[in-house]
Parts: C-alpha cells; sequence; structure tokens
C-alpha cells in the first residue's frame, strides 16, 4: 500500500466518533508539515465536526500545538539519539515520529506502549511499508538513557526549540540572556484577549455574562477595556456576550497600536493592511464611531471579513476597499488627505510564535528578507495619504529590530518630512515602563516583549508629517 493520507470530512467524522484522537493528530499535522496547511485553520475544521458530536479535541489540539512547537527540539533528538535524520525519512514517518517523541518527552506520563504500538498502527493504515522503521526508531528512542533526553544540558535555540534562523535574530537584538528569556515566555501559552467597547458594557458586566456561559476571565495585562480570556476562546462566540456586546478577540498590543493612532471625533483615517478588522473597529469605538475610516487589504475575502465585523459590532464608520496596499499612492485625490494613516505591515510574526507554533517551522531566513522590501513600499505609499501635521503609525507583530526600528530609521532618513513624536502619554498605566522603555517612548516607538509584557511581541511608531510641507 501506497501513501494516501488525506484529511477529508468523512474521515474525520470517523475518527471523532471511534475517540481515534493519535490518528486525527497525524492527520491535523501532516496537512501542516507536508501540506504547508496552517495549524489553526485544521483544528478549527476539526472543531465544527466534533462540536457536532459534542466532543472534546483538547488532547489532540494539545498534541498539535505540542509537537509543532517543539518540532526543532524533536528534530535534535531524533537524530542525536537515533541517528535517524527526519528530513530524509518518508512524510508519514516523519510526522509520526516527531508526534511520537513529543508524546515521549514532553507528554503527561503517556505510557511507551501506548506512543509506540499506536503510532506504528496508525503507519500500517497510510504507509504500511514504513511501519516496521516507525517502530524500529521508536523503540530505539525508548531505550536510550534518560541522561540522553535532560534538555538542560543542550544549546539554548534547542532547549526552546528555536531554529537558528529566529534564536540567531533574538540574540543579535536583545543579547543571549534576553533570547533565552524570550525563548522560554514563547513556549508558554499565549494569553488570549478579548477588546470590549467601554460604552456599551463595563469588565465586570461582561464578565459576569462570559461567566454565565461557562467562560472565566482575568484581568488583562496592561490594557484596559480587555480581559483575558482562560482556557482560549472556546466556545466564546457562540457565548451572549460575543453577539450582544459586539466583544473583539484582540490581542494587547493590537490595541495599543489604536491607542498609539489617537482617533477623534471627525478624523478622516487610513487603515492599510486591515483584516480582520480590529484595528479598523477599535480606532471607530475610540471616536465614538464619529469619524471616517477607509479599511484597506489586498485579498478580497478577507475585505468581506472587516465588513462582517463591523456589522456584528455595530460599526457604522469604517468602509472598506480591496485594495494593494503598497499602491495606495495612485489615488491622487487622497493624498495629504487623512489624520492617520495607520499601517500594521506584512511581517515575519517572530512576535506570535506562542500563539501560531507554524512559524517556528516555516519562518525562513529568505522569507524575513522578503517582507523588507514590502514593508518599505507599504510604509513609503502611506506616507503620502497623511496630511501635514497628520500622523503615520506603523506597527508589526515581529520582535525583529531590521523590521522594526531599522526600517523606521530607514524611512526617516528618505522622508525629512516626518518625524518620531513622544508616545508616553498615550500608555496604559498598568504597562511596566523603566528607563530603556522610558526612552524609547520619548523617541516614539515601543516594543512589548512576551516575558515582561505578558503578551504577543509587538512593535509600535508614531511618527507626524511637519505642518509646512
Amino acid at each position: 500500500m501506497g501513501i494516501d493520507v488525506k484529511f477529508k470530512k468523512k474521515d474525520i467524522e470517523k475518527l471523532i466518533e471511534d475517540g481515534n484522537d493519535r490518528e486525527l493528530c497525524f492527520l491535523m499535522l501532516f496537512e501542516v508539515y507536508e501540506e504547508d496547511a496552517f495549524s489553526n485553520l485544521v483544528i478549527k475544521k476539526a472543531d465544527r465536526i466534533a462540536a457536532s458530536y459534542n466532543k472534546s479535541l483538547d488532547f489532540v489540539r494539545a498534541m498539535l500545538y505540542g509537537t509543532l512547537t517543539y518540532s526543532f527540539t524533536i528534530d535534535f533528538l531524533v537524530r542525536h539519539i537515533t541517528k535517524e535524520v527526519p528530513e530524509e525519512m518518508d512524510p508519514v514517518s516523519r510526522t509520526l515520529i516527531r508526534m511520537a517523541v513529543w508524546q515521549l518527552q514532553f507528554g503527561n506520563n503517556i505510557p511507551e506502549y501506548a506512543v509506540c504500538d499506536s503510532s506504528v498502527e496508525i503507519a500500517k493504515k497510510y504507509n504500511a511499508k514504513a511501519a516496521g522503521y516507525v517502530n524500529a526508531v521508536l523503540r530505539k528512542y525508548c531505550g536510550a538513557p534518560e541522561a540522553k533526553k535532560y534538555l538542560e544540558q543542550y544549546k539554548p535555540g534547542i532547549r526552546v526549540s528555536l531554529k537558528p534562523e529566529i534564536y540567531g535574530i533574538l540574540k543579535k537584538d536583545y543579547g543571549k540572556s534576553r533570547a533565552f528569556e524570550i525563548g522560554e515566555a514563547f513556549l508558554k501559552p499565549a494569553p488570549v484577549t478579548i477588546r470590549f467597547n467601554p460604552d456599551r458594557v463595563s469588565g465586570k458586566e461582561l464578565e459576569a455574562s462570559l461567566k454565565r456561559d461557562g467562560i472565566n476571565c482575568t484581568g488583562s495585562s496592561f490594557m484596559p477595556d480587555c480581559l483575558a480570556v482562560e482556557g482560549g476562546i472556546k466556545g466564546l462566540e457562540q457565548s451572549e456576550a460575543f453577539a450582544r456586546y459586539g466583544v473583539f478577540v484582540q490581542g494587547e498590543g493590537a490595541q495599543l497600536a489604536s491607542v498609539v493612532a489617537d482617533p477623534h471625533e471627525g478624523d478622516r483615517i487610513l487603515d492599510c493592511c486591515a483584516a480582520p478588522g480590529g484595528k479598523s473597529t477599535h480606532m471607530a469605538e475610540l471616536a465614538h464611531d464619529k469619524c471616517e475610516i477607509v479599511a484597506v487589504d489586498i485579498n478580497e475575502s478577507r475585505t468581506e471579513l472587516i465588513e462582517e465585523n463591523c456589522e456584528r459590532i455595530g460599526i457604522k464608520s469604517v468602509s472598506v476597499k480591496c485594495m494593494d496596499a503598497t499602491k495606495l499612492s495612485k489615488d491622487k485625490d487622497s493624498r495629504k488627505s487623512y489624520d492617520i494613516v495607520l499601517c500594521d505591515v506584512p511581517c515575519s510574526g517572530l512576535g506570535l510564535i506562542a500563539r501560531k507554533p507554524d512559524i517556528r517551522t516555516k519562518l525562513t531566513f529568505d522569507g524575513v528578507e522578503s517582507l523588507l522590501s514590502v514593508q518599505a513600499e507599504i510604509l513609503d505609499n502611506a506616507s503620502k495619504m497623511v496630511r501635514p501635521g497628520g500622523a503615520l503609525v506603523y506597527c508589526t507583530c515581529t520582535l525583529n529590530s531590521a523590521e522594526n526600528g531599522a526600517r523606521i530609521a530607514d524611512f526617516l532618513e528618505e522622508h525629512k518630512n516626518f518625524h518620531t513624536v513622544s508616545i508616553e502619554r498615550f500608555m496604559p498605566e498598568k504597562l511596566n515602563v523603566d528607563d530603556e522603555r522610558l526612552k524609547e517612548l520619548h523617541n516614539g516607538m515601543i516594543t512589548l516583549l512576551p516575558d515582561t509584557d505578558s503578551c504577543d511581541g509587538f512593535f509600535i511608531c508614531r511618527m507626524e508629517r511637519s505642518a509646512d510641507v
């Protein structure tokens, strides 16, 4: 029997109905590793089906995200202990061995026989010729001395499961000690936060409403009008509060970007790369829906998502355009006409690693380099739309200085009519501000970090256009 791995609805239904978590997870991992799918989409597909059977996929989710998170470490251990090279294995064996090693190395007391036997049975179904090989590799791994599996003896990048392309960026920008601390923070579950409009509901009312639907919340790390949801977003979209109060799932860094933009009633605002509409709707709320916001995105299906979110929340001041942000300045009639232009540009996403473990395996140095020119082009085009005296806000969800501070420095060197301005006045009271951060804020920028700020990594800069230019 040859390799035949398909993530079909009927197969998912059968596996969920039978409670075959490991085979279901194998199919998901195969989609991500070998078919270049995104983990959040494959788990979402399975979740919809599981809901119809009233079943939980908690173990599947833990195994899926755990295996993806520790992929780099797992591949190292397999090479080091078994002398086999994952990159040279057939796809079925590679996926099964990675999933099995996660269970053996990082799972909570999962019996070796259960891991090995189930892996072999799955191999027989999808690539019978690989079953013996999978069994041999896993038996060799299980039989190795525990000392070889002790992670603390290995290099920092291996311990936090970040390949050299990523860990090298952190070391270069933050130093060895801080790089490891940030890497450790990325191994912890990412907080899920929801934004609410205080004009519609108080934090206490919202928390009580969600609790009635079985969803527990805690206070946010630093943003007001924000709650952290315990246990992820499971059930949130079906809750009464989601429909009634127009809450929005959004990270605290992204929320802070809208605050730094400082929208007011009557402002004309351009939001570039706006999907799914988190910042557009937030800026509208901050201006009491009495402004004019043009939300632009290159993807038509994602512009529809902006419209759907505006309708759900009840926002009237946002209009949506499907447009390439690198070509904004071709709209000559709108040049120099916006009070605020916000650019949340495509980036490497290094700040989201805890939330999107796919980044650990898919990001490459060439991929990061290719983004730099796109970011520069969007920023250049966006700057032409800012009126004299208006604000240009640049933000990313990465911790790479080449995409952040260095990008701003290059832009300011080429655009003498723009300058950074202090953003200290926009900072929430609960945000940690030390002397080093204070200097950054006075220079118009802030870099939020997962270990010190308990949120996604995020960068924000506010610039203003000279009034006489």
